[in-house]
């Protein structure tokens, strides 16, 4: 058996103790009114052998720089207390909608995980979790791969930050057996209308409170942040067109910003004879709305809003519209007002306008996700014309 090294130094700031290294600081303290230099021996649980003297040397520079990109040098942090500090900082880099969605993720970490320290943290932990995710949330696939991911950045960080020597989150694999056995069936339903069911559901909602809100959305291929953020600032009238550069969005909290959400997003568009006609009859029924409630009346510039002028709920449109496709079965259940945008695009198509002009239409700034409606349009309209085409050449008895 080979003898143990003599304890002592390895390399500058990291020590040798009875066969695992520390990182050793120097901090001078206080004491009685008089500086005094203090050691301070943080242990790094690895073990004194030559491959693991950078991890060592590379945990004692991450101490040192606390306060420049590191979060802490508390290495009895609980991974709940790490999250949260690895979330305020992510919050400065991404939109407040984005990061609704790491908050999200980062709850579900924290549910399970939280109680323990980063450092004592292990792969086997790590797959519980993903799991439980499986068995108790229902979560599917993609769920798993994004928390997952997060899980993964989140434990980098404490590597940089000397808190741990490896990323046990990284070497973690999902139970595949698992995931599929838990998997939602899905729904190959096309998420959008047809022309003919796009006409039958303007019929439909023709007396609904939210009609026009729902007529722009489908004509002009409208985001629902987009819509939601209509200001009468944005329609000119006389001119006939009006413009999409502001946006109502629901993050951690309600966002309303002077921006779109690609370059591509930010758009003009011409308007019909009966379309300022419309809006003209949206003027004048906010002017009458606004002389009801007197004093009590929420003045602001935006379009689409309830009686008394409070702006609408992101979810509102939403929730107003399953509300509808619900109480009238013979149109698609799986439409969602978010659909109304890829129904604009599966119109467009079925007239015969080429790709690249509704791509600029609809504002999506990926021709990608235009071409994937695309197909899928013409794709059921072919099956359609071969249905009626064979139909009429291969014939059913008759019942």
């Amino acid at each position: 058996m080979a003898r143990r090294k003599k304890d002592g130094r390895r390399a500058q700031g990291i020590q040798a103790k009875k066969g695992k290294l520390y990182v050793v600081i120097s901090k001078n303290v206080l004491i009685n009114g008089s500086k005094v230099a203090k050691r301070q021996w943080i242990a790094t649980g690895l073990s004194d052998i030559p491959d693991n003297l950078t991890k060592a040397v590379d945990m004692r520079r991450a101490y040192l720089k606390v306060g420049n990109g590191v979060l802490t040098a508390d290495r009895d942090i609980s991974v709940e207390s790490y999250v949260d500090l690895y979330l305020a900082r992510k919050k400065r880099t991404v939109a407040d909608t984005t990061f609704s969605g790491y908050m999200c993720r980062g709850n579900r970490i924290k549910e399970f995980l939280g109680t323990i320290k980063v450092k004592s943290l292990t792969t086997m932990d790590v797959e519980q979790f993903l799991d439980s995710l499986v068995i108790e949330h229902k979560s599917q696939a993609r769920t798993l791969k994004d928390i997952k991911s997060l899980l993964v950045s989140i434990i980098d960080q404490a590597v940089k930050d000397g808190l741990v020597a490896d990323n046990p989150a990284k070497e973690a694999t999902v139970d595949k057996a698992l995931v599929l056995k838990n998997a939602k069936e899905k729904n190959d339903d096309d998420n959008f209308f047809s022309y003919k069911e796009a006409q039958l559901f303007l019929v439909i909602v023709e007396s609904h409170a939210l009609y026009e809100l729902f007529y722009i959305t489908l004509f002009f291929g409208l985001r629902r942040e987009e819509v939601l953020g209509l200001r009468w600032s944005c329609v000119d009238l006389d001119k006939k067109e009006f413009r999409i550069n502001h946006t109502v969005t629901k993050g951690t909290s309600v966002n309303r910003l002077n921006s779109t959400k690609t370059e591509a997003s930010a758009r003009k568009y011409p308007l019909t004879e009966e379309q300022v006609k419309m809006f003209e009859h949206l003027k004048a029924k906010e002017a009458g709305n606004r002389a009801l409630f007197g004093s009590a009346y929420h003045d602001n510039e935006y379009i689409f809003k309830h009686e008394d002028g409070s702006p609408y709920y992101p979810d509102y449109p939403t929730k107003a519209f399953g509300k509808v496709i619900k109480a009238h079965p013979e149109l698609p259940q799986h439409v969602t007002f978010h659909g109304l945008r890829a129904s604009c695009v599966s119109i467009l198509v079925h007239e015969g306008f080429d790709v690249k002009r509704i791509q600029k239409w609809v504002g999506h700034s990926d021709i990608n996700t235009t071409l994937k409606i695309y197909a899928r349009v013409r794709e059921k309209e072919a099956k359609q014309e071969i249905l009626n085409g064979m139909n009429g050449i291969i014939h059913a008895k008759i019942y």
